[in-house]
């Protein structure tokens, strides 16, 4: 396992990461007995998942990618739900469950819908939910996943071939053995990431590059959350929330910004000035871990009344935040992280505490974008008609958004704990409103245009940004 997935595997085991990738299937003609049996076929041709987690004796390196069989309890059949509201309130409760990746470190759960789903009119729905562990996948990655289940017979997914059956000795010998070269690379990358950071601070301090952002103080939404959740999906066109220039990422933005502060307001809680989203962005170059992303901090700029304004204002406050982050600092800063012996970086997770409450936060709100392609999967029979994901609450960070296309349409998920947002039907009311506003200001000018190939996504969760 790469640092940066043992990293991410170890912090699984303090707070939940587990992604949810939420896909509608209109009217499929299998039963559900029948869909669970093809994708349990399918997924034993995945070689990502049929993976699982082995620690190496007495921690002493990286965990370990080992073979797993995949049994029939990957894929979960729940009972049938009535309507849409039901099916809310399977996947709120859903969402705090936690996958153990020494078991599995993924579950496809799914629920026949008798009405009510978006896009779907009274037609009957299958809303299959894939839960993967952050270590096993970024956001991309997952899509992958979910795009080899649900694809056509030639969706695969290629990453390395089978790991050999797991041999805790043999693990333990040969932790040892790279023990001294780890050490060695590690003193070797120490000098240039150390003289790439003061390039970093001199650029800074001489203002060619941009500056850290500031710590923010906390708003209502970072409360922290109680044990339930909630969550809601807004499902709209593409085209309503992209522009010339204009992102769908960024479109999607300037909305959540208008909800937001027409929410907090209603609530009759102060707006922040300051307000702010942090945003997952992928790293350049070549990925050379599972997880390939960083966050980031956007500024919303809820004082911007033009919206054209504002979404020129949050472009530009993320092409910032990215400029700062392709710095050769930050892959310096990675490639030490890479010669870090496995014990040091599991030592430092533990010593985090996890609990603890920090007086600023990076942003007020999660963003996490990703395009997961083509409208071309189907599960039974049935087209698939949106897809949807919800970022983890932590313990400062009670709303996120999750914003996810296929094909031409783009779903903003929305997920909360009902003692942070308490009134998410009037937020969920209020973001459709914000995207009317939105795609009104974008169109006013004659931004219905086609957009460019790459107008559709760009920055995001694990990342590609719509």
């Amino acid at each position: 396992m790469s640092p940066p997935d043992a990293q991410t595997y170890w912090i699984s085991t303090k707070i939940h990461s587990d992604q949810f990738l939420l896909y509608c299937f209109e009217d499929p003609a299998d039963s559900t007995a029948a869909m669970r049996r093809s994708l349990l076929a399918r997924a034993a041709l995945v070689p990502d998942l049929r993976l699982k987690v082995r620690e190496v004796p007495f921690h002493a390196d990286y965990p370990h990618w080992v073979p797993m069989d995949v049994g029939s309890d990957h894929v979960v059949a729940h009972e049938p739900l009535e309507s849409w509201p039901d099916c809310l309130l399977a996947v709120g409760e859903l969402l705090t469950e936690r996958l153990d990746s020494r078991e599995s470190p993924w579950r496809l759960h799914l629920f026949a819908v008798a009405h009510g789903s978006p896009r779907c009119g009274d037609a009957p729905a299958v809303v299959a939910v894939l839960q993967v562990a952050h270590a096993l996948a970024d956001g991309r990655g997952a899509s992958t996943l979910a795009r080899a289940l649900f694809g056509g017979q030639d969706a695969a997914v290629r990453r390395a071939p089978s790991p050999a059956p797991w041999r805790p000795a043999l693990a333990l010998a040969l932790a040892a053995a790279r023990l001294p070269a780890q050490l060695a690379a590690l003193l070797a990358a120490a000098v240039p990431a150390h003289r790439t950071h003061r390039d970093l601070e001199r650029e800074t301090a001489a203002g060619a590059l941009p500056a850290q952002p500031p710590s923010l103080s906390k708003g209502p939404t970072n409360a922290r959350p109680d044990e339930r959740r909630s969550v809601r999906m807004v499902v709209r066109d593409a085209a309503d929330l992209r522009g010339p220039g204009v992102t769908v990422t960024v479109g999607a933005m300037t909305a959540i910004s208008l909800a937001l502060t027409r929410y907090l307001r209603a609530q009759g809680s102060a707006v922040p000035a300051d307000l702010a989203a942090e945003v997952t962005v992928a790293k350049p170059g070549q990925a050379r871990s599972r997880n390939h992303f960083r966050n980031v901090a956007v500024d919303l700029y809820p004082g911007v009344a033009d919206l054209r304004d504002r979404a020129a204002a949050i472009a530009a406050s993320m092409a910032t935040r990215r400029t700062r982050g392709e710095h050769p600092a930050a892959a310096a800063a990675d490639r030490a992280l890479r010669s870090v012996p496995g014990p040091l970086v599991r030592w430092g997770v533990e010593q985090f505490d996890f609990g603890a409450i920090p007086d600023t936060v990076t942003g007020n709100t999660v963003v996490s974008s990703v395009d997961r392609g083509p409208a071309d999967l189907s599960l039974g029979g049935g087209p698939v008609r949106f897809t949807a994901g919800f970022p983890a609450l932590s313990q400062f960070m009670g709303l996120t958004h999750g914003v996810h296309g296929i094909g031409d349409t783009v779903t903003i998920g929305v997920s909360t704990s009902p003692s942070v947002l308490a009134d998410l039907d009037a937020y969920e009311t209020m973001l459709h409103e914000a995207i009317d506003e939105v795609s009104a200001a974008f169109g006013s000018i004659g931004w219905r245009a086609a957009p460019s190939p790459d107008t559709l996504h760009s920055v995001s969760e694990a990342p590609a940004e719509q």
